[in-house]
């Protein structure tokens, strides 16, 4: 019998690309492609440099999600912003802070005997 969702909870592949890289990567195609059309519509440069230009940064993006993709893997890219994003340290002026901290009080069980000795 065939298996009808067998793609569920996988991520999206296309020759090595994986998920978030796939979409960056056709971002990058398309915003290249855009590109051109302003070099060679807009400012009427010659085709085969618009091409040449066009052609170097597609090549280039793609080249360069696919290192990542295969550098990071599926879910590195977000792994890595989220550790850039992290401070180096944090510096405390003060004990203010730490002042008003005081213990929390736990609620008493029904067997107490039971807990004697024990850590929660």
């Amino acid at each position: 019998m065939l298996e009808i969702n067998k793609g569920i909870g996988k991520p999206v592949e296309f020759r090595g690309l994986k998920g978030t890289y796939l979409y960056l990567a056709a971002g990058i195609v398309i915003g290249s492609l855009l590109l051109a059309l302003v070099l060679y519509g807009f400012l009427g440069l010659n085709t085969y440099l618009v091409t040449a230009i066009t052609m170097s940064c597609i090549l280039g993006g793609v080249w360069y999600c696919m290192r990542l993709s295969a550098k990071y893997g599926v879910s590195g890219l977000l792994k890595l912003e989220a550790t850039r994003n992290q401070p180096k340290a944090i510096l405390i002026s003060s004990a203010k802070p730490f002042a008003t901290l005081r213990e929390t009080k736990r609620p008493k069980s029904r067997n107490g005997a039971a807990l004697v000795g024990r850590r929660e």
